[in-house]
């Protein structure tokens, strides 16, 4: 392809690669996936055949693939980098089992609510598991699910605003 052709089709199709980014819901990174659009397009040109439809069907479509194969990749890669959520916290639990640490997470629990600050105690003094906390308090498991979401969106803001301050 010539670079004036494929500037052409940049300037034609670069409108299509800003709807494709809106409608994934791609904010991130935009740019980069910006550079992945105009990739597939150079990447269609050179591989449309005519008997495969009209030009801008299959670019919408190998451009829609291609964006969605990079999603995946960084999901994948995202999820192999990062502590997994439900590692952290047993890890976590099993690390507060001194007793020293006791009003330490007293403390974390005056910003909580009643029932949230009971999955603390018993997650992190008592070591009790999910089922353990449920029978114990007569509640469903999805419950005490519920208190240990909120209780950790809580302590994850207030440890975060911790650090910041250096009080942590």
């Amino acid at each position: 392809m010539i670079d004036s052709e494929y500037r052409i089709l940049v300037e034609q199709y670069t409108p299509m690669i800003h709807h494709m980014l809106k409608k994934l819901a791609i904010y991130k990174n935009k740019e980069e996936f910006l550079q992945i659009g105009l990739i597939s397009i150079w990447e269609a040109h050179e591989n449309y055949k005519e008997e495969k439809g009209r030009f801008s069907s299959y670019l919408y479509m190998h451009m829609k693939g291609r964006l969605l194969d990079e999603l995946k990749r960084r999901s994948k890669e995202e999820q192999r980098t990062l502590y997994p959520e439900e590692t952290f916290w047993e890890t976590a639990a099993s690390a507060f089992t001194i007793t020293d640490d006791e009003p330490y997470i007293q403390a974390l629990c005056k910003s909580l609510t009643k029932r949230e600050a009971k999955w603390v105690i018993y997650t992190f003094i008592q070591q009790l598991t999910i089922s353990e906390i449920a029978a114990k308090e007569n509640v469903s498991k999805s419950a005490v699910k519920g208190w240990k979401k909120g209780a950790i969106i809580k302590l994850k803001r207030l440890l975060l605003a911790a650090s910041k301050n250096g009080t942590a």
